[in-house]
């Protein structure tokens, strides 16, 4: 029996379960430095200053780079959970290179290994997780699976903090690194377990089994109606995606290009690069830095507080499951960034006056930082940027999106303590502003996605039209004729829709026929 017997609701469950394990496996290796980076027995086997701690702590972003760049490359030719079962070997290879460190090379060269695993898998898992979603629930599965990178930095952070309580020896951190292996293991184990993405299977000519698992993901027989009628509305997105380009040379040569590609690839990778200068990253990393350098905490309560910081972090995240698909993820990017860099401002001002007042001011607004990160930017990035791109360039726009992410994220840790420890409040008014920079960027360039399936997503790109109006305008015709359909019990798909300007009349007398 496939898939455990699941189906319907209960699979669609178990693949978030199985997404969420891998955001907390990517959520325990984001803390899992962080937590003892400044720890006595860290520094003491390793004697990292600034540039050092931002060595190492890059040299993980650098293996995550390439992985998503050897994804983008040759993700397209694998099988999405394939690719993802894969990735876990390097993963683990390079945790235990990590444990039985003695050495600041081998340790880097542990992080850079395991970096690659967990390139491919960041830039894949999204994909995944998307193409097995129905377009009603895509952004909140998606949310809820994030929510769980929230558990894994959690797990991460609150570990750190037991064991450098009762332990003053390198037990701590290789306990720590130790933890993304039992994370890869579990991920490893759900996979096997789990169907592969019907879309990828359609578009390499394996009809039978992407019907098979519609059926299971619908709980409805193969030969039902809503399955025949998904299975060719997927098909028919594939043809129309027949004459556009396919390989990157194609993407490259081409002056014009039918289905948008490469303002598609290109919004793909500014969304993850702005999530990057936005500042997320850093926090993530140094957040128990930011309170003992930035701030002036002791160690203690440094450590404590970065703890709470993730409790509040997850507690925002629900919040965002219903916020992704209600106020859509345009608005949400707008919105959060504008109180991003209003935040970020803020806490720059109150580090500058550095008095014990202004301290815990600052310390606010760490968490209103935090709160505003979750509600947009968060989970709406990997949403979006995997749902914004075709089917055909999937695995490469997302291969390329999180590999911008990762060159960023690695430049921004390599820069960041030594600015922290140069200039301190300096670095927050320029994360500030970046903040900013992302407002017109979305609203000028970011269609809507939310509630869209992914293949009507095209007629957004068909050339002649404004991308960003015409989401707007199919989104609309999308609710009405859903209304219209309840009324008089005709079903109409968003492929019905044409997306020409002035279609509206042309959609209702289909609808009436």
């Amino acid at each position: 029996m496939p898939y455990l017997g699941l189906r319907g609701t209960k699979l669609l469950m178990a693949i978030s379960v199985t997404a969420g394990v891998g955001f907390c496996l990517f959520g325990i290796d984001n803390a899992s430095l962080g937590g003892v980076i400044s720890s006595g027995p860290f520094e003491r086997r390793y004697h990292l200053n600034p540039t050092g701690q931002g060595a190492i702590t890059g040299a993980y972003e650098i293996g995550c780079f390439f992985g998503a760049i050897l994804t983008s490359i040759f993700g397209e030719r694998f099988p999405r959970r394939t690719i993802l079962f894969i990735a876990c070997v390097p993963l683990m290879v390079g945790m235990t290179l990590q444990v039985s460190s003695f050495s600041t090379a081998q340790l880097a060269a542990g992080r850079v290994v395991a970096g690659l695993g967990m390139g491919a898998i960041t830039s894949i898992l999204p994909v995944w997780q998307n193409e097995t979603s129905p377009a009603n629930l895509r952004g909140t599965l998606t949310c809820v699976s994030l929510s769980m990178l929230i558990v894994g930095q959690l797990i991460a952070y609150w570990a750190a903090y037991g064991l450098l309580n009762k332990y003053d020896t390198d037990f701590t951190w290789r306990i720590m690194f130790s933890l993304q292996g039992m994370a890869g293991v579990i991920l490893a184990t759900l996979l096997i377990f789990m169907p592969e993405s019907p879309r990828w299977l359609l578009s390499h000519g394996q009809v039978d089994k992407a019907r098979n698992v519609l059926s299971c993901l619908v709980d409805l027989p193969e030969d039902h109606a809503v399955v025949i009628k998904q299975v060719d509305e997927i098909q028919r997105a594939i043809e129309l995606e027949a004459d556009s380009a396919k390989s990157w040379g194609d993407l490259f040569r081409r002056a014009h290009d039918d289905q948008g590609e490469k303002r598609r690839m290109l919004t793909s990778a500014l969304i993850h690069v702005a999530q990057s200068l936005s500042g997320s990253t850093v926090i993530s990393y140094y957040v128990t830095t930011i309170f003992k350098e930035a701030i002036g905490l002791n160690d203690h309560t440094s450590t404590l507080l970065s703890g709470y910081l993730q409790v509040f972090f997850l507690v925002c995240s629900v919040g965002t499951w219903w916020l992704i698909e209600h106020a859509g993820r345009r608005n949400l990017f707008l919105f959060t960034a504008f109180g991003m860099a209003t935040v970020m401002f803020i806490m720059g001002g109150l580090i500058k006056v550095d008095t014990k007042s202004s301290g815990i001011g600052a310390a606010v607004m760490v968490f209103a930082y935090q709160a505003f990160f979750t509600w947009g930017w968060m989970a709406g990035v990997w949403a979006y940027s995997s749902e914004i791109c075709p089917l055909s360039w999937r695995s490469k726009g997302m291969g390329l999106a999180v590999a911008s992410q990762w060159l960023f994220d690695f430049t921004m840790l390599m820069v960041t303590p030594v600015g922290i420890a140069n200039i301190g409040f300096g670095m927050f008014f320029l994360f500030g502003a970046f903040n900013l920079c992302f407002i017109p960027f979305v609203y000028l360039f970011c269609p809507e996605t939310a509630g869209v399936p992914l293949e009507s997503i095209d007629a957004f790109f068909v050339p002649g039209v404004d991308p960003v109006k015409e989401s707007a305008r199919i989104r609309r015709e999308m609710k009405r004729h859903r209304q219209l359909g309840k009324e008089e019990g005709v079903a109409v798909t968003p492929l019905d829709i044409i997306s020409a300007p002035g279609a509206e009349g042309k959609a209702q007398e289909e609808l009436k026929m």
